[in-house]
């Protein structure tokens, strides 16, 4: 609790505080005690009662109207644009209690193959939430874009944000069982196939792991979304080094096939991302926690010796 609150120090009454905000706000005694539903003569005792208490003038009074001092004027910005905020807040939390509303910003690939086939289930659980989804590489829009959760692919350590590891990550051989020529029997038969290739995903390592001398193929597709690498994969376009939680479904279905054993690990993790740690919002706890219930069924259907790995605390 120490990390989330501050002490304010000795502040002056606050209902004093509040006449004070409301008649430099409107310029006049009368329409603030209109707005707080007291006597102009309450607001103006509240005042003075305020400026005994600083030991400094905060109006000078000009005939019938006020005309706010610098200390005034300083102590009147700052009440207001609080007082705002705890009106934002309070709006916020009715809205949130009415109708919660999450907003969820994921990698195009993952929220292509992974999260979006299984978002119906989350939907059917959970009607009343407003589940906005949007698809973006961008971490920075966490923290200026009003996202409540990011599921990013990387090494976690973003500053400025909290995270969580979520699944650990390697990449497999795959080819549509109707690839043309056949699918290769052996990692050699690789040589001269129409390898697909991922921005800042090559196939040199995988060739070293299988002991293969191969060189990285600079020929055919690359694709700079690795969700659109494994859809040319099922059309039949190539063989593709994809990472296993973008074709598990694709394996299950029959649209795709795993064509060796050998899985590279990947050097990155998917992580949860939120603009601050826990607690979080109960829609948004609830939702994290649906995400990985989620990746415990995906693993449960998923060939024991090729299983990614969710990421113990």
């Amino acid at each position: 609790m120490d990390s989330l609150f501050k002490t304010p120090g000795r502040l002056p009454s606050l209902p004093a505080l509040r006449a004070f905000e409301a008649a430099a706000r409107t310029g006049s005694v009368a329409r603030a005690a209109e707005e707080l539903f007291v006597t102009p003569g309450a607001v103006s005792h509240q005042i003075k009662s305020l400026e005994a208490q600083l030991g400094f003038p905060l109006f000078v009074r000009q005939g019938r109207g006020l005309a706010l001092t610098t200390e005034g004027t300083r102590l009147a910005v700052t009440l207001n644009r609080l007082l705002v905020d705890v009106g934002g807040e309070l709006e916020s939390i009715r809205r949130e209690r009415e109708r919660p509303r999450l907003t969820v910003s994921a990698l195009p690939s993952f929220t292509a193959r992974w999260l979006t086939p299984r978002l119906g289930r989350f939907i059917e659980a959970y009607p009343e939430v407003e589940l906005w989804v949007q698809s973006s590489k961008a971490l920075e829009s966490l923290t200026t874009g009003g996202i409540d959760l990011g599921i990013r692919l990387g090494p976690g350590n973003w500053r400025g944000v909290y995270a969580e590891r979520f699944l650990d990550e390697f990449f497999m051989v795959v080819a549509s069982p109707k690839l043309p020529g056949g699918l290769p029997r052996t990692p050699a038969e690789l040589a001269g196939r129409p390898l697909l290739r991922g921005d800042g995903e090559p196939w040199k390592p995988w060739f070293d792991l299988v002991g293969l001398d191969l060189p990285e193929p600079t020929q055919g597709l690359v694709f700079s979304d690795s969700g659109l690498l494994v859809q040319a994969t099922t059309e039949g376009q190539g063989i593709a080094l994809a990472r296993r939680s973008l074709v598990q479904d694709d394996l299950a279905s029959g649209k795709l096939v795993r064509l060796f054993e050998a899985t590279l690990p990947f050097q990155w993790s998917y992580w949860l991302v939120t603009a601050a740690p826990p607690p979080h919002r109960p829609v948004l706890q609830t939702f994290i926690d649906w995400l990985k219930a989620e990746i415990l069924i995906s693993l449960q259907s998923a060939e024991p010796d090729t299983q990614p790995r969710p990421c113990a605390d």
